[in-house]
């Protein structure tokens, strides 16, 4: 199944493996394994990390 979203967690906690794409024109920025078991915790230390890693290809990171 494919599914196409803008919300991050959202793709983690659903999928297998993210790919993450770049504004127009879009190309593949990375490609992400989610390699937690389900159900999964938006609160898991890997979690966390896939998360951060999503948003720092997205060029959206977090200021601690």
């Amino acid at each position: 199944m494919l599914l196409v979203t803008h919300d991050v967690e959202e793709a983690l906690f659903l999928a297998d493996r993210v790919v993450v794409f770049s504004q127009r024109p879009a190309r593949t920025v990375t490609e992400l394994t989610v390699d937690l078991h389900h159900p999964r915790q938006r609160t898991q230390p890997r979690f966390v990390e896939l998360r951060q890693q999503a948003l720092h290809h997205l060029g959206l990171d977090e200021v601690a």
